[in-house]
């Protein structure tokens, strides 16, 4: 269906064409690579938030120069995309702490990539350093001075103001999409739900990469185009997807070619990105700090309880009945995250599964057969 094509086609390369019609009308585009920068400061700016990804990239040759094999690939792959001029459609760069791995992303598009252009004042490059103890007073006002600092910077460099009403139609804006992403989860809830995991992928994803406003109205179109939809007729079980970064609904798709329909995942570049709102009652700045500090949290923070619940609560609600676990190899957080849900599983008794995977796609017979001795496993 043409509705959910838009989606998928825009995802496909590094850029799109949205990116360069709004280069073509003179506006500019940060680039960002963890949800821990928020892109409602972005917005009110002007500009246009855009998650680096590396869809086109095969090899790692000029990243390598300044990454070793103990870098993780999404990273590898980030830093030899900007190398090879691949993201010459940004303006700047907000980077963050996500993990040690994303930091040196951000260290060599300081020091390499972007060097020349920032000394210049023709790049933007700013860091927001997120804490790690989330619901603690002296950790929110220390995001929030961090953020205070973004939207300064912001102001000074591109000769902008960011005023409290801008930040509202941001806010209002991003939480427009998250709710239709939300409407778009609820009907993945049915015994036959209208879109399978990796077309929601493709969406998610599609998220981080066009105007709000042309997203929105998009996935408007494709919500009242799914009424009477049936993704896939006949399935073996129902899944739900946990881990680090994943971009490519390839890999999704392996998956269910092998019977495993995912109904809901807890990824983030999924349902992480979109599941908790911004306070539109609040202060804008105050509202901003709340909801990226105490969001659905990933392994970077201390919060493991809160993600157990969250996520018995979600294979619960759409009635999963088992869990797959990616980690892209070299990530620690992930490894650490594996070890407690799989003990979380011995405890709750849901069947779970984790598997190692590098970013670009491979290994594809390995991947089939554990899936499909996964399901067997659960029938």
């Amino acid at each position: 269906m043409k509705e959910l094509a838009f989606f998928q086609d825009v995802i496909q390369k590094s850029s799109n064409d949205f990116v360069r019609q709004w280069k073509d009308r003179g506006g500019k585009v940060i680039g960002y690579l963890c949800p821990n920068v928020p892109e409602e400061m972005i917005l009110a700016a002007g500009m246009l938030p855009y998650r680096l990804r590396a869809p086109e990239s095969r090899d790692t040759t000029e990243a390598d120069r300044y990454t070793t094999y103990l870098n993780c690939t999404y990273c590898r792959h980030l830093v030899d995309e900007a190398l090879r001029g691949r993201y010459d459609f940004l303006d700047g760069f907000v980077g963050t702490n996500g993990c040690d791995q994303m930091r040196r992303v951000s260290d060599i598009f300081r020091a390499v990539a972007y060097k020349e252009a920032a000394e210049q004042k023709k790049f933007f490059l700013e860091y927001v350093a997120a804490p790690r103890v989330p619901f603690d007073e002296r950790s929110l006002s220390y995001y929030k001075a961090e953020l205070a600092r973004l939207k300064k910077n912001l102001e000074a460099h591109f000769g902008v103001a960011i005023s409290g009403d801008k930040l509202r139609e941001a806010i209002r804006l991003s939480n427009e999409s998250r709710r239709l992403l939300r409407d778009l989860y609820e009907l993945r809830k049915a015994e036959k739900p209208p879109v399978s995991g990796a077309e929601a992928l493709s969406i998610t994803v599609a998220s981080t990469a066009l105007p709000k406003e042309v997203f929105n109205q998009s996935l408007k179109a494709l919500l009242s185009a799914l009424d009477g939809r049936v993704a896939v007729p006949q399935y073996r079980k129902r899944l739900f997807l946990y881990g680090s970064e994943l971009d490519d609904p390839q890999w999704v798709k392996v998956v269910e070619d092998q019977g495993g329909l995912v109904v809901a995942d807890g990824i983030c570049f999924g349902a992480r990105l979109f599941w908790d709102l911004v306070d539109e009652s609040l202060e804008p700045m105050e509202a901003i700090a709340i909801r990226y500090h105490e969001r659905w949290s990933c392994p970077r923070m201390v919060d493991q309880g809160r993600r157990k619940q969250r996520i018995q609560e979600i294979v619960r609600d759409w009635k999963a009945d088992g869990i797959i676990g990616e980690r892209i190899i070299m990530c620690q957080l992930w490894g650490g995250e594996r070890v407690m849900t799989s003990l979380d599983a011995k405890e709750s008794g849901i069947p779970t599964l984790w598997v190692e995977r590098e970013y670009l796609l491979g290994g594809t017979g390995q991947l089939k057969t554990r899936v499909q001795a996964f399901l067997e496993s659960m029938e």
